[in-house]
């Protein structure tokens, strides 16, 4: 299991396993399971409601039949692009797209990696798809490689909440209001390598972080420690973009 490491736009290192072949496999049987199943549910109602009997036409009926299964064909595309990286298989696989740049992935980017599942996994028994991930040392498929983009194992937060909100009381005084400078997809790097650092105590990165942060508010630490410090700015944002 190859270990990926993502160099995010505020220059912070973060490291995640890559996906294995047998996970992506499972979310893509999983993803077809869903889709047979709407297919079937789709060829039941057009013979319990006798749909074509009452549409003669052939480019009618041919109208119908693409817009009913639009929501197959487009399936994979649709819900990497609502659920940021994730289908309904690879949520239950626990895995995820994401970039390899650091940044947020694009639509474009959904739609390259879609458009190449045709090579990927629909050419030749899934087999280009899956000699170029066994030759990658980030396990991507050519769709991958062409859009910038990774599978990742997804693990779900239990400690803290899966988004950057959290509750702040009301009497809460904010100490930094040029937190309002950052953006909610900066809170969400700030808070994930928090969390990294909570989980490995990994020191050097709390600092790297801690100067990261001071230098983009341009504030300092004042008295707190660097984990005080990172806990005061989570608090801060929260509290102050609450009330805008």
């Amino acid at each position: 299991m190859a270990n990926l490491t993502i160099n995010t736009t505020q220059h912070i290192q973060l490291e995640f396993k890559s996906a294995q072949v047998g996970s992506r496999v499972m979310a893509f049987f999983l993803d077809t399971l869903f889709k047979v199943c709407y297919i079937v549910l789709i060829i039941k109602l057009f013979d319990g409601f006798y749909l074509f009997e009452n549409v003669m036409d052939s480019w009618s009926q041919m109208a119908i039949i693409i817009v009913l299964y639009a929501p197959v064909i487009f399936y994979t595309l649709f819900f990497e692009i609502v659920l940021q990286g994730f289908t309904p298989g690879k949520k239950i696989a626990k895995i995820r797209v994401i970039k390899i740049d650091g940044y947020q992935a694009t639509i474009m980017d959904y739609a390259i990696r879609w458009i190449m599942n045709l090579v990927d996994i629909y050419s030749f028994s899934a087999l280009i798809g899956l000699v170029s991930m066994s030759f990658s040392k980030k396990n991507q498929r050519l769709g991958d490689m062409l859009a910038g983009t990774a599978v990742i194992i997804y693990k779900e937060r239990t400690d803290f909440s899966a988004t950057i909100f959290q509750e702040v009381e009301d009497t809460y005084v904010p100490v930094y209001n040029q937190v309002l400078n950052l953006s909610d997809n900066d809170l969400r790097i700030i808070k994930d390598t928090y969390l990294l650092y909570k989980k490995n105590r990994d020191s050097r990165l709390l600092r790297k972080l801690v100067n990261k942060v001071t230098e983009v508010m341009s504030v300092d630490v004042k008295h707190y420690s660097n984990q005080e410090f990172i806990e005061v700015v989570l608090k801060d944002y929260n509290y102050l973009t609450a009330r805008i």
